[in-house]
């Protein structure tokens, strides 16, 4: 059994993998919290079984050298860290591989394993990022905007008079209120900036599927049109299919 981490400035995701995903646990990123804390929580999640090894991707610095020292304790070796330099399989097609999110990197091995031509990831968490990979498993670059979240605390921090308010399904287009035209402007707006990209993309390196993950995936996902495939746990898969990548190089 392997661990999987993906540490993200909003929360953390942890993952066993037997064969599959057998065990998933979130909680929310707090760098104020210690090794004991994160030890106790580790243990109650292995129960006892035993643990091969273990991998992590993280876009929260302060948190990389306290979660790697209390996963040392958890199987034979140090736990791999994902950056641009790790065996992927993706080749890097940017200006500046060292700076893209080892989230986006893990995201776009699971993408591209499952889909096998081009593919475009929408991961919606803190900020709404598009990683593109292309059929030649070329990681080509993206697109980087406001997370949904961030769009309704910009709303409330920048103006006089209006609410922050908590993300829902909305019922449709027009809002008949402040806080359902905040909910319809922040969710439709994100879809359709999605879509935008998309399409852009697509105009330029040919057909390509969508992949849609994150926590707030699910609040745009049926506002999409077009074949858009969603997968909660794809940054833990790609964690684990990179880990399978290079423990036996």
């Amino acid at each position: 059994m392997i661990i999987a981490v993906d540490i993200g400035n909003t929360s953390i995701k942890i993952g066993l993998f037997a064969d599959g995903l057998t065990d998933r646990t979130a909680l929310t990123t707090d760098p104020l919290k210690g090794k004991p804390f994160y030890m106790e929580l580790l243990r109650g999640i292995i129960r006892g079984r035993p643990v091969s090894g273990s991998i992590v991707s993280s876009v929260v610095p302060s948190l990389n050298r306290t979660i790697t020292d209390v996963l040392s304790n958890f199987g034979a070796c140090r736990p791999l860290m994902v950056d641009y330099r790790i065996r992927t399989g993706l080749k890097y097609l940017i200006e500046e591989p060292r700076r893209i999110g080892a989230d986006r990197i893990a995201n776009a091995v699971a993408a591209y394993d499952m889909i096998k031509g081009n593919v475009i990831v929408v991961d919606c968490g803190s900020a709404t990022t598009l990683t593109v990979v292309d059929e030649r498993a070329n990681l080509l670059g993206g697109a980087i905007m406001p997370g949904m979240e961030m769009m309704c605390t910009c709303l409330k921090r920048e103006t006089g008079e209006l609410p922050l308010v908590t993300l829902d399904i909305p019922s449709g287009a027009l809002g008949n209120d402040t806080k359902s035209s905040i909910i319809s402007g922040v969710l439709y707006g994100s879809a359709g900036a999605v879509e935008r990209l998309a399409a852009e993309i697509t105009g330029t390196i040919g057909p390509s599927e969508v992949v849609l993950t994150g926590g707030n995936a699910t609040y745009i996902k049926d506002l999409l049109r077009g074949n858009v495939y969603h997968v909660p746990d794809l940054t833990l898969s790609g964690l684990r299919l990179i880990y399978e990548r290079n423990i036996n190089e």
